[in-house]
């Protein structure tokens, strides 16, 4: 009887034209995964391009988001082990974890040399960023459109943070990559590597003093329940990816390509405006939660800056003169057109 009803089902599908695999293929369902908590800014662009996804392709695609990596147990590289193997479809990934790819990603987070988000997403969406985007297939990715962490931050629990001096004996959790631990340690932290899924619970019992993440994650991510100061220092631009996995992307048609590309566009779009309305109000939301919100004069940003200085020009000589050059000639052109 099973036999038979494939058999009648093939033959009506021939019948109207169509293969089992095009039919099958009418009702897909796409998984998005991303290592930060629902309500955040990237949960916000994912659940954009499911909306205009399942919009546009008339309930024919499904689009499911997985927020906190649950997919990956949390963990920053699993998870892109798993969308390059094509276990997850697609992934919202923070530009800090890419450097593993490829050092020259790291070229993104040269440490303060985005004036504002203006600079740095017209620098992203140009020459510069697409460079890097050229990086991704030979990794078995497809790079669909930028958007952004935001500029990163830094919190702690035991004192407030006004000069380099004051950053010295702490031990801050960063992201595992190399500029950042070098940062760090020039500034005289004791940096330590985690999975950002382990952040707040190491920040609860103390394992570590501070972090450094954008507002929006601070928020999103409740640390001002676990962290007292904040300074405000916009040391380094932290751009996101939405990335499709290779599987994913050669398995749709050339129509298909262009909606996923549009639609990525357009929930990156909207994720950044997220983050720049984030960037208006969450000062004043973290002050009421308790933390004490220090921004920097002049003087002081600069003292961070003389005491990385360094940190960049080990980094421009590591990462390429012709890597780095690409962003500081695109950095240096929009900011003369602003």
């Amino acid at each position: 009887m099973k036999k038979r009803f494939i058999v009648i089902a093939v033959s009506f599908f021939v019948a109207l034209g169509l293969s089992v695999g095009d039919v099958l293929a009418k009702s897909r369902t796409i998984r998005i995964s991303y290592n930060v908590a629902p309500g955040s800014s990237w949960d916000k662009g994912a659940l954009k391009f499911k909306e205009i996804i399942e919009k546009e392709s008339k309930g024919e695609i499904k689009v499911e988001t997985f927020p906190s990596a649950v997919l990956a147990q949390g963990n920053d590289r699993v998870e892109i082990e798993m969308a390059q193997s094509g276990v997850i479809d697609m992934l919202i990934k923070s530009t800090m974890w890419m450097p593993a790819l490829d050092p020259r990603f790291s070229a993104i987070q040269m440490p303060f040399q985005f004036a504002n988000h203006d600079v740095a997403e017209a620098v992203m969406d140009g020459p510069a960023g697409n460079m890097l985007l050229d990086l991704l297939p030979k990794h078995k990715l497809k790079g669909l459109a930028w958007g952004v962490n935001g500029f990163r931050q830094v919190t702690n629990g035991r004192k407030e943070i006004r000069m380099p001096k004051d950053m010295e004996g702490l031990k801050v959790r960063v992201p595992g990559i190399d500029l950042s631990l070098a940062i760090f340690r020039k500034l005289g932290t004791t940096p330590v590597s985690m999975s950002f899924a382990e952040v707040f619970t190491a920040l609860q019992t103390q394992t570590v003093d501070g972090q450094e993440n954008p507002l929006s994650l601070i928020w999103s991510s409740r640390f001002f329940e676990v962290q007292k100061y904040c300074t405000l220092w916009n040391y380094m631009y932290d751009a996101v990816c939405f990335i499709a996995s290779d599987k994913l992307w050669n398995s749709l048609n050339a129509a298909e390509k262009d909606m996923f590309m549009k639609a990525a566009k357009e929930a990156m779009h909207h994720e950044r405006q997220v983050v720049r309305g984030e960037d208006k109000t969450l000062v004043g939301e973290l002050e009421k939660k308790g933390m004490k919100m220090t921004v920097l004069n002049p003087t002081e940003l600069k003292a961070f800056q003389d005491a990385i200085r360094p940190v960049y020009v080990e980094f421009k000589g590591k990462l390429g003169q012709e890597t780095v050059s690409v962003f500081e000639q695109e950095i240096a052109k929009v900011t003369k057109k602003k």
